[in-house]
């Protein structure tokens, strides 16, 4: 037996319950000056999600080979210049790292 979740819709088997996943993201949304534009929902209410992103997981980044939610960098670093908005002191933080840091943080990401 395993968890019932979704009001009874799924149970969750007990070989995957109880189980720490890093995925390396806050799953919420942030203005990164790359959204798209369109609401989460279509309802007026939502307007001010169009231009903001989920933040999508970091695990398995070594497998894409383009970065970001677009399609429009293909490179980390690429992607980590294009992020702005509420992104752009950790832009700057990276930038402030020297060229032997942020190749130690490129591989972390690569090791995800």
């Amino acid at each position: 037996m395993g968890t019932v979740i979704n009001g009874g819709a799924f149970n969750v088997p007990a070989a995957l319950g109880n189980k720490v996943i890093r995925p390396y993201s806050d799953f919420l949304l942030h203005g990164v000056g790359t959204g798209d534009g369109i609401p989460l929902l279509p309802e007026p209410a939502y307007a001010f999600t169009a231009n903001k992103m989920r933040t999508a997981p970091l695990w398995g980044l070594r497998t894409r080979n383009r970065p970001m939610h677009d399609g429009l960098s293909f490179t980390k670093q690429e992607a980590i210049q294009r992020h702005a908005g509420q992104a752009r002191a950790v832009t700057a933080r990276f930038n402030g790292l020297d060229a032997g840091q942020q190749r130690q943080l490129l591989q972390f990401l690569d090791s995800l």
